[in-house]
């Protein structure tokens, strides 16, 4: 009987409660600090579109996990646990290995050095 072998997906997800921030809405209270408030937000986004061009509304987090995880179940993964490491959380998927007669993992398993 052939041994099962598996394969290994890690992810993670940075996961720091009340940590919610927009990249763009702080380079321009950033900006608008830099220059004492002598130039007004509104001003800087309409004379500097490219650097302060308004987010377009994302998923919510969720939505975007659930999508991701879909993604990954149909490509066949199987996610077996999720593990809490400092301020990450690990999503740990297994599905199993498929090896060819030509593989190359097959020839290492089955004739090891």
């Amino acid at each position: 009987m052939a041994q099962k072998l598996w394969d290994y997906l890690v992810f993670h997800v940075n996961f720091e409660p009340g940590k919610v921030t927009d990249q763009n809405t702080d380079k321009l209270e950033l900006a608008t600090e830099k220059l004492q408030g002598s130039l007004s937000p509104e001003y800087l986004q309409k004379e500097f579109p490219q650097q302060f061009k308004k987010k377009e509304q994302q998923l919510h987090p969720s939505k975007q996990l659930e999508a991701f995880l879909k993604a990954c179940g149909n490509e066949g993964w199987e996610l077996k646990t999720t593990e809490r490491v400092g301020g990450l959380l690990m999503f740990i998927f297994i599905k199993e290995k498929i090896l060819s007669e030509d593989s190359i993992e097959d020839k290492q398993i089955k004739n090891p050095k």
